[in-house]
């Protein structure tokens, strides 16, 4: 062997040596990546347990998850860990939704998965309507649209226009006409047998509401009898999530159109749901508290909404003592007590505990500008104990 071989064979080690160690190097990263994701899953998982049990409680463990989170994200993204930090961004109030919208944009950038990008891209869209960026939310949505028409199937598309707090923002912008008439245009999607029922009714409780909340209350009314024909047809699992949407779309529509016997009629049907499961409950017979506490939070936001304030508080503290999971349901507890009784103490209480629910996806540290848009708070939108309880010190 002369000493040319000895330097190729010596050549050769070293390329195969520093390729090895390469590989073991990423594969240890790679390890080590999946290992600190599902450590931090487990800390935003640990939070949400105890947010549960404790509404106003884990904001340290939601804290360290973020923090850990934005350190993963200096480095690569991957699915995995965007879809954690989507997570964990959507209980961090303002903050957490500024992020949200630079973590979407950065990975619409590089995904190649079709359903991906079409989850990202609707996660901006939401964001920027829940922020009230009404223009930007209107054009992020039009390009959505029009990407999935080409992209993906006739579900999709459906679910990217069914948002009803996106639709407010083309009301915003002048531009609701135009959304009706892409409603309009989807709607034909509806007859594709390939779509599923769920996702047909969503669409149409979709349009029942964004119609109600622009005042063509004959057009709400057409979107809610064929919701409640497709929910009624041969049994649906989330049978009971549609027909309380058809409760309360009613309820809203003939408050509107002051039918107060067409509403009455419509109150008993509930309240008499909601009697009959609190009377099984007393008496030991299985019932789903869920569902019971859903109802009396949304029936008591229409009888809030029709000014009925002390019918309102009724059915909002109903909500609160079967779970107190929803601080929508305290703060429209709050507007209803403040609007009937004036009581101070009481309000002040209720909107508090509101401002300090942890487990408010997307809206955490919203209520201040909901409070300024509450017709019943005008006469103390300056008062310092009001403003103190929201976190405007």
């Amino acid at each position: 062997m002369n000493w040319k071989e000895v330097v190729n064979i010596f050549f050769g080690l070293s390329i195969y040596i520093v390729v090895f160690m390469a590989i073991a190097a990423w594969s240890e990263g790679e390890e080590m990546n999946l290992l600190t994701l599902k450590d931090i899953r487990s800390k935003f998982d640990s939070f949400i347990a105890q947010a549960k049990s404790d509404p106003t409680s884990g904001e340290d463990m939601l804290t360290e998850a973020y923090n850990e989170v934005e350190k993963a994200l200096e480095g690569e993204i991957t699915p995995e860990l965007v879809h954690l930090a989507d997570d964990i961004y959507t209980y961090m109030g303002k903050l957490g939704l500024e992020k949200r919208i630079s973590l979407h944009r950065r990975y619409l950038k590089i995904v190649s998965d079709n359903k991906e990008r079409f989850w990202s891209h609707w996660q901006l869209v939401d964001t920027l309507a829940v922020l009230q960026r009404n223009r930007e939310t209107v054009e992020e949505q039009i390009r959505l649209y029009r990407w999935t028409c080409e992209h993906l199937s006739d579900a999709y598309v459906l679910e990217a226009l069914y948002d009803t707090t996106q639709a407010k923002c083309w009301k915003e912008e002048g531009r609701i006409d135009a959304w009706f008439q892409l409603y309009e245009e989807t709607s034909e999607r509806l007859e594709n047998p390939e779509v599923n029922r769920y996702t047909r009714c969503l669409f149409l409780q979709a349009g029942a509401e964004v119609s109600l909340f622009n005042d063509r209350l004959d057009e709400a009314l057409l979107e809610v009898e064929k919701l409640e024909r497709l929910n009624s047809a041969h049994g649906l699992e989330r049978y009971f999530q549609f027909w309380l949407s058809v409760i309360t779309a009613r309820l809203l529509v003939y408050s509107k159109q002051e039918d107060w016997d067409r509403f009455n009629h419509v109150f008993m049907e509930a309240s008499t749901f909601l009697e009959e499961e609190i009377e099984k409950r007393n008496t030991g017979h299985p019932v789903n508290i869920g569902n019971l506490r859903w109802a009396a939070h949304d029936i008591g936001w229409c009888l809030l909404w029709s000014k009925k304030y002390n019918e309102a508080q009724h059915f909002l503290q109903i909500a609160i003592d079967f779970g107190n999971d929803n601080a929508w349901s305290h703060f429209f507890l709050a507007v209803s007590i403040w609007a009937s009784e004036k009581d101070r103490e009481k309000t002040l209480y209720h909107l508090k505990t509101a401002q300090d629910f942890m487990l408010n996806p997307l809206n955490r540290d919203m209520f201040h500008q909901t409070f300024l848009e509450t017709p019943e708070f005008s006469d103390v939108k300056d008062d310092k104990e009001f403003l103190k309880v929201l976190g405007q010190n």
